[in-house]
């Protein structure tokens, strides 16, 4: 009887051992959950990012320094241009697309160059309906009534379904590099689509960026099936749009390390959105 006594109490003791020791490790593993969900957090800053500034790339600066890979590390969403001006850039989900003057639409890789962008990790903040029909300038008005405070910077995106869209492209140039924006822009590839979904990708900037940023809203476009991309110009569509919204109070950027930037006169403006 005293033998079956210590074996109960034998078997007690691990069962009990063993019950904690699984606690532990639950605990553990909740432990590394959360230490990694912190990690992942802290690793995508609520900032919103810009390689170069405005006034450069105005000012004919157009080789840049800024790989893809280190873009990525920006944000998950972000519009711009490649090195040369040699496509549009449009970020999104991470991906980086980059919209030619032909219109050929590829995905940039780590090695790739850009001259020019903005870029965050979209936290949406809210969101609003826009009741259609509406077209671009005047769904570009009603973002305006709609932000908490045009001194802060905002970040979008918007999916959308659209009658009509006109998006832009950029020429690619080359050295030495003659015209700036202001003739170029005019003179720059056009791309329209009827009957489309896609989603906006875009910033608005305040008023007092001045020439560092373009001030106002901007927006570049991407389809669902990635045939169609740009710079937003115009857009019809009869439906309602539901507009995600994330607000920065955070702003940082970086400039060119190069001859183009250090030697750049900075004596031409030029404003558009």
């Amino acid at each position: 009887m005293k033998n079956r006594i210590v074996l109960f109490g034998l078997v007690l003791t691990l069962f009990l051992g063993c019950k904690e020791n699984s606690k532990l490790t639950e605990s553990v593993d909740e432990e590394k959950i959360a230490q990694t969900s912190k990690v992942d957090s802290e690793s995508k800053p609520d900032v919103f990012y810009q390689y170069s500034i405005w006034f450069a790339f105005v000012n004919r600066v157009f080789d840049g320094d800024l790989k893809v890979s280190e873009l990525k590390t920006k944000g998950d969403i972000g519009l711009g241009s490649f090195d040369y001006l040699d496509g549009e850039l449009v970020m999104l989900d991470g991906v980086p697309y980059r919209i030619r003057e032909n219109g050929e639409i590829t995905i940039g890789q780590d090695e790739d160059e850009i001259v020019y962008s903005d870029a965050t990790f979209f936290n949406k903040d809210g969101s609003f309906q826009v009741q259609g029909p509406i077209d671009y300038a005047s769904f570009q008005k009603r973002l305006n009534t709609e932000m908490e405070s045009e001194h802060y910077f905002y970040a979008y995106r918007v999916p959308v379904k659209l009658d009509y869209i006109k998006l832009g492209g950029v020429p690619k140039v080359e050295k030495p590099f003659t015209d700036g924006l202001d003739v170029l822009l005019p003179i720059r590839p056009v791309f329209e689509a009827e009957n489309i979904s896609g989603t906006l990708v875009g910033f608005y900037c305040p008023e007092y960026i001045g020439n560092i940023n373009a001030f106002g809203h901007h927006f570049h476009f991407i389809s669902d099936d990635r045939k169609w991309g740009g710079h937003v110009m115009e857009f019809k569509t009869k439906y309602d749009i539901e507009v995600p919204w994330d607000q920065k109070t955070s702003y940082a950027f970086d400039l060119p390390k190069n001859e183009s930037f250090e030697n750049v006169k900075l004596d031409s403006e030029f404003q558009y959105n």
